[in-house]
């Protein structure tokens, strides 16, 4: 199943009128759900919120143009729908807006953007039969080194498209003759972007994990493990494949400490025409020596190179720690964006002592996100697009803390990234072969001036280089924002954003004021 894609592009009246009528039918819903008696859709587990946002934006630059600036008015307005369900046979969230842009003094045509955020898990015959799903749309840089670059989706930005992925995983796991518990799956990812062929991919993947009955309670058990995966990228790109067999032995002393130890073949072709099996093994280790901190540590050998990943979290009463490294191989689609490290996650993190139903606790985190006016999504490397296989080395550092009435988020992050693929004729960032370097760091401020108002302060920089060419770019940007409450579901923004773009083929300075209004019907 491949995702819709279409974006409206050049907005004609008809859409308008479909824009219109899905504004009145999510507002006529949402007052329906907000005076319905029953009105127990949270105490059930069930969360269903539907917005209405509408703002102004006006710019210096929306052509980001370094000599002559072309000034503009942009009018958004923003139907939405968030769904969160923590029980009963499908759980999971649902994140939905529809940005409906309409562009004043300026001859680009007015648009429609999507942007989708969703992960469900259905339980089926007793929990033992499992159905994961992951969607997304939104906006994505093509390269990371062209010469449009903004922070903002909605400037007009030709390096920008819309990519969609849609991930279907089925699970089945149980006992098998009664000696060991088995698990397996199958999942197939299909990515589709936009007016590029570059990015679109498909991939599979199937499981099959054994290990002794007793599982972590159990001071020393054997494991089995068996995987087979699969991707293609779109043109001239070669199918990829890596097989695996590994029998390994998990040793806990006790239950705030595992190592696991595993031995076997593998078989891939990513840098070679035909398959060639090695040798591989693998060490692990997972300590939790309190509920509130965590490490997890885990190192393979791959002939084509090894893969890795440490993740150190540690939360206090209102601060969070959190830190990760890893290497891994990526299919065709987006590299570069999974070293992001969200606001959302890192105050989840510290709301985690004071409530820990997640569905209470989501809400808990958006309304003080909302309140002291910080974006759930900090400012991160967007990426890029590849149209084959790669090697990338990320690194993610991440503090948050909690005042009183004032918070600070810092994120620092930086990763490596490779073409490891060597006989796909696909043209990208990687293609010349050397390494593409990114680096990014954001910090927030904010701080409360009263119970329903709040102003914020976030700098962000974000670097790219390549070490086989002299291309790189540097985009700087500083948001000031004033955030408000108008009533018990009406809240406002105004901010003011200032970037600064540099590189060898186009710099420019862009200022733009935004005032926003959000309205939650539930």
């Amino acid at each position: 199943m491949t995702p819709s894609l279409n974006d409206g592009q050049g907005l004609c009246m008809p859409a308008v009128s479909r824009l219109v009528q899905a504004l009145l039918l999510l507002g006529a819903t949402g007052l329906a759900w907000g005076q319905s008696d029953d009105g127990g859709a949270d105490r059930r587990g069930l969360s269903i919120k539907p917005s209405l946002s509408m703002s102004g934006t006006v710019t210096d630059n929306i052509g980001l143009n370094s000599g002559a600036k072309d000034k503009a008015v942009i009018g958004m307005v923003s139907p939405g729908l968030t769904v969160r369900s923590n029980t009963g046979m499908l759980r999971g969230s649902l994140d939905y807006s529809m940005d409906g842009l309409m562009y004043y003094r300026t001859s680009y045509a007015d648009r429609v953007q999507h942007r989708l955020l969703s992960q469900a898990s259905a339980a089926l015959l007793e929990g033992r039969f499992l159905i994961d799903m992951r969607a997304s749309l939104g906006q994505q840089a093509r390269s990371a080194f062209a010469a449009e670059q903004s922070v903002s989706s909605y400037v007009s930005n030709p390096n920008q498209s819309q990519m969609a992925s849609l991930t279907i995983a089925p699970r089945l796991r149980g006992v098998l003759a009664g000696l060991a518990n088995y698990d397996a799956s199958v999942s197939g990812t299909e990515t589709r972007v936009k007016d590029s062929v570059l990015g679109d991919g498909r991939s599979g993947q199937a499981a099959f994990n054994l290990e002794g009955l007793g599982g972590a309670e159990r001071i020393i058990n054997w494991n089995f493990s068996a995987q087979a995966s699969r991707a293609k990228g779109s043109g001239l790109a070669r199918t990829t494949s890596t097989d695996s067999g590994m029998l390994g032995l998990r040793y806990r002393p006790d239950m705030d400490l595992g190592l696991n130890l595993q031995a076997g073949k593998e078989r891939s072709n990513f840098i070679t025409l035909d398959q060639v099996t090695s040798n591989t093994y693998s060490l692990g280790a997972d300590w939790t020596p309190t509920e509130r901190t965590q490490l997890n540590a885990d190192w393979r050998r791959h002939h084509y190179g090894n893969s890795h990943s440490l993740s150190f979290n540690h939360r206090m009463l209102r601060s969070s720690w959190r830190y990760s490294d890893s290497q891994a191989v990526n299919g065709p689609g987006a590299v570069g964006g999974g070293t992001r490290q969200t606001n959302y996650a890192l105050y989840d993190a510290i709301f985690t002592a004071q409530e820990p139903d997640p569905i209470k606790r989501d809400l808990m985190v958006r309304a003080f996100l909302l309140s002291s006016g910080l974006s759930a999504d900090a400012i991160a490397n967007s990426g890029f697009l590849s149209g084959a296989a790669s090697l990338t080395r990320s690194q993610t550092g991440a503090f948050s803390l909690l005042g009183l009435r004032s918070t600070a988020t810092l994120t620092l992050s930086q990763a490596k990234t490779r073409r490891l693929d060597p006989f796909s004729n696909v043209s990208d960032d990687l293609s010349g072969g050397g390494v593409l370097r990114q680096r990014s760091g954001a910090l927030s401020l904010s701080h409360k001036l009263s119970q329903t108002t709040s102003v914020s302060v976030s700098a962000a920089d974000q670097q790219t280089s390549s070490s086989t060419t002299v291309l790189t770019t540097d985009l700087k940007t500083l948001l000031t924002s004033v955030n408000g409450q108008l009533g018990q579901r009406l809240s406002y923004s105004i901010s003011l954003r200032h970037a600064r773009f540099s590189s060898e083929q186009k710099s420019y300075r862009e200022n733009a004021v935004t005032a926003t209004l959000t309205q939650q019907f539930q």
